[in-house]
């Protein structure tokens, strides 16, 4: 009866066969086209595309000022497993992979060229936009010229015109113009550009039909007070401008806010997809993204243990107490450390100097002792075990 399962003939056999070989080459060029860079014509110039495959509307990715597409790496794998989508990373000209035409360029000419790449790749439809810094211009420019194809935005600490006054403009034009040309044609041109950039942006509001969550950093790039103010001020401002836009405030995050609080933006790239599926789409996607966030969650947990059983923050904590004169807490503190670094000279060190500081000569000799055990040529030991031993 086995036998009969391979009685076919020749010609069968051949043709099931070939199937089979057209099934593993359709499978492999499956599993390449899952991930993959590609340069794109858009005129005269190349732009380096980077494409995670996916499925409905794909989500583009705007990096900041000086950074190449590459920046977003670390986000793609889970924005990809969560929302399924097609993610797609780009370098702007002059930066990463992409070439630069410099008879062609500013914010314009940018975007022109954005739009070119994504229609010839197949994206020129329906589209996600997040954007970082400077990329909230790009993005910006982008939804403006293209409202009707712009679903969503999640805009990450980025720029607005609000923030940009006359005597900023200034104060920025005069730090470019001292700016030698770099070897990278890409930052050299956006910054030889920024005036261009302000002029095409006053005209150029983000569309209030679009839906967009803006996430501020907490600690924000600059250092004055007023641009601090006025950074956060302009974030907010855009977020209360329209019904369907939010702000949140990402607290303890830089500047780089999808790299100091991933999970934060993570959620929020998927929370504005997921308006687009069906309710059977919703409930998996939230499934998938509480299964992230309980593991990224963890993962902050153990970062977080490790930091705080750490040589140095237990050493720099045992100290801060001895300072404030709580010795008997300072000494477990120091007991902690040795018992979780045992081959460490210097947390001995630092038990042996409690012991000192209480009045327990034998027990500081007995750690003093251990430091130079692990390490013969402790200067510090040796110098208190002669102090404590003429004692």
């Amino acid at each position: 009866m086995v036998l009969e399962w391979f009685s076919f003939s020749k010609g069968t056999y051949l043709q099931i066969m070939k199937f089979f070989v057209l099934l593993l080459l359709f499978a492999s060029v499956q599993a390449r086209s899952q991930n993959f860079d590609t340069l794109v014509d858009v005129g005269g110039y190349h732009l380096n595309f980077h494409i995670v495959s996916g499925k409905g509307i794909p989500i583009l990715f705007e990096s900041g000022g000086g950074d190449d597409g590459t920046v977003w790496n670390g986000l793609l794998p889970a924005v990809s497993d969560i929302t399924g989508a097609t993610l797609i990373t780009y370098d702007r000209a002059g930066f990463g992979k992409s070439e630069i035409d410099t008879n062609r360029h500013g914010i314009l000419n940018g975007v022109k060229a954005l739009e070119t790449g994504l229609k010839k790749l197949g994206y020129g439809g329906s589209i996600v936009l997040v954007a970082h810094s400077m990329g909230g211009f790009y993005a910006t420019l982008y939804a403006y010229r293209n409202p009707e194809k712009v679903k969503a935005a999640i805009l990450i600490d980025a720029n607005h015109m609000c923030f940009y006054n006359e005597q900023r403009i200034k104060a920025t034009q005069v730090m470019i113009d001292k700016q030698p040309k770099s070897i990278n044609l890409g930052s050299y041109y956006l910054s030889m550009d920024f005036q261009n950039t302000i002029d095409v942006m006053h005209s150029a509001p983000f569309p209030d039909r679009i839906p967009a969550t803006d996430l501020i950093s907490e600690k924000t790039p600059f250092n004055d007070s007023a641009d601090i103010a006025d950074w956060i001020h302009c974030q907010q401002a855009f977020g209360r401008s329209a019904p369907n836009r939010k702000s949140v405030m990402a607290y303890g995050t830089g500047h780089y806010v999808f790299l100091d609080n991933q999970a934060l933006a993570i959620d929020a790239i998927a929370m504005q997809y997921a308006q687009f599926l069906s309710k059977t789409q919703q409930d998996e996607l939230y499934r998938r993204g509480f299964e992230y966030s309980f593991s990224a969650a963890n993962e902050e947990r153990k970062r977080d243990f490790a930091y705080y059983h750490s040589e140095r923050y237990l050493n720099e904590w045992g100290y801060f107490l001895l300072g404030r004169g709580e010795m008997e807490k300072a000494l477990e503190v120091f007991k902690l450390n040795t018992a979780l670094h045992p081959e460490s000279a210097n947390v001995w060190d630092s038990e042996a100097e409690a012991y000192e500081k209480l009045g327990d000569k034998e027990n500081a000799i007995k750690f003093y002792q251990k430091v130079l055990e692990i390490d013969p040529h402790s200067t510090n030991a040796k110098e208190h075990l002669q102090n404590l031993m003429r004692k």
